[in-house]
Protein backbone atom coordinates (compact mmCIF):
# COMPACT_ATOMS: atom_id res chain seq x y z
CA UNK A 1 0.00 0.00 0.00
CA UNK A 2 1.67 3.73 -0.97
CA UNK A 3 0.79 6.34 1.55
CA UNK A 4 1.62 10.21 1.66
CA UNK A 5 2.16 11.60 5.12
CA UNK A 6 0.12 15.03 5.42
CA UNK A 7 1.31 17.33 8.13
CA UNK A 8 -0.41 19.62 9.94
CA UNK A 9 0.65 22.48 12.11
CA UNK A 10 -0.81 22.75 15.97
CA UNK A 11 -0.13 23.98 18.69
CA UNK A 12 0.48 21.75 21.82
CA UNK A 13 -3.06 22.38 23.46
CA UNK A 14 -5.02 21.77 19.88
CA UNK A 15 -2.64 18.14 19.72
CA UNK A 16 -3.48 17.29 23.70
CA UNK A 17 -7.05 18.22 22.62
CA UNK A 18 -7.45 15.92 19.66
CA UNK A 19 -5.27 13.18 20.79
CA UNK A 20 -7.79 13.17 24.03
CA UNK A 21 -10.94 12.92 21.82
CA UNK A 22 -9.80 10.51 19.75
CA UNK A 23 -8.70 8.59 23.30
CA UNK A 24 -11.86 8.68 24.08
CA UNK A 25 -13.65 7.72 21.06
CA UNK A 26 -11.09 4.77 20.84
CA UNK A 27 -9.62 5.15 18.16
CA UNK A 28 -5.96 5.89 16.33
CA UNK A 29 -5.19 9.63 16.34
CA UNK A 30 -4.78 8.97 12.43
CA UNK A 31 -8.13 7.57 12.15
CA UNK A 32 -9.75 10.59 14.30
CA UNK A 33 -8.32 13.02 11.84
CA UNK A 34 -9.08 10.79 8.55
CA UNK A 35 -12.36 10.68 9.68
CA UNK A 36 -12.33 14.20 10.42
CA UNK A 37 -11.13 15.11 6.68
CA UNK A 38 -14.06 12.53 5.61
CA UNK A 39 -11.60 10.00 4.58
CA UNK A 40 -11.69 6.19 5.06
CA UNK A 41 -10.86 4.66 8.41
CA UNK A 42 -6.96 2.55 7.87
CA UNK A 43 -7.13 1.18 11.27
CA UNK A 44 -3.41 1.98 13.26
CA UNK A 45 -0.72 2.59 11.02
CA UNK A 46 3.41 2.98 11.65
CA UNK A 47 2.73 2.55 15.54
CA UNK A 48 -0.29 5.14 15.90
CA UNK A 49 -1.66 2.76 18.81
CA UNK A 50 -1.05 -0.88 18.13
CA UNK A 51 -2.13 -3.65 15.94
CA UNK A 52 -5.70 -4.35 15.01
CA UNK A 53 -7.65 -7.52 15.51
CA UNK A 54 -10.34 -8.78 13.59
CA UNK A 55 -12.89 -8.39 16.39
CA UNK A 56 -11.38 -4.27 16.12
CA UNK A 57 -11.46 -4.39 12.69
CA UNK A 58 -15.04 -5.19 12.93
CA UNK A 59 -15.96 -3.10 15.61
CA UNK A 60 -14.41 -0.19 13.99
CA UNK A 61 -16.67 1.02 11.64
CA UNK A 62 -19.97 0.65 14.18
CA UNK A 63 -17.25 2.66 16.42
CA UNK A 64 -16.39 5.18 14.05
CA UNK A 65 -20.14 6.04 12.78
CA UNK A 66 -20.86 6.64 16.54
CA UNK A 67 -18.05 9.09 16.72
CA UNK A 68 -19.19 11.02 14.09
CA UNK A 69 -22.91 11.42 15.47
CA UNK A 70 -21.30 12.43 18.44
CA UNK A 71 -18.85 14.58 16.66
CA UNK A 72 -21.91 16.54 14.51
CA UNK A 73 -23.85 16.81 17.62
CA UNK A 74 -21.17 18.34 19.48
CA UNK A 75 -20.50 21.08 16.21
CA UNK A 76 -24.06 21.62 16.38
CA UNK A 77 -24.54 22.85 20.29
CA UNK A 78 -21.06 24.63 19.96
CA UNK A 79 -22.71 26.55 16.81
CA UNK A 80 -25.68 27.23 18.98
CA UNK A 81 -23.67 28.71 21.67
CA UNK A 82 -21.87 30.63 19.25
CA UNK A 83 -24.59 32.14 17.73
CA UNK A 84 -26.64 32.55 21.18
CA UNK A 85 -23.61 34.69 22.08
CA UNK A 86 -23.34 36.64 19.15
CA UNK A 87 -27.14 37.28 19.65
CA UNK A 88 -26.45 38.61 23.13
CA UNK A 89 -23.86 41.38 21.70
CA UNK A 90 -20.76 38.81 23.56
Amino acid sequence: MTSTTISLRVDPAERREIAARAERDKVSLSDYIRVRLGLRAEGFVNGDGGGVTDEDHGAMPEQLADHERRLVALEAERDALASAARAAGG
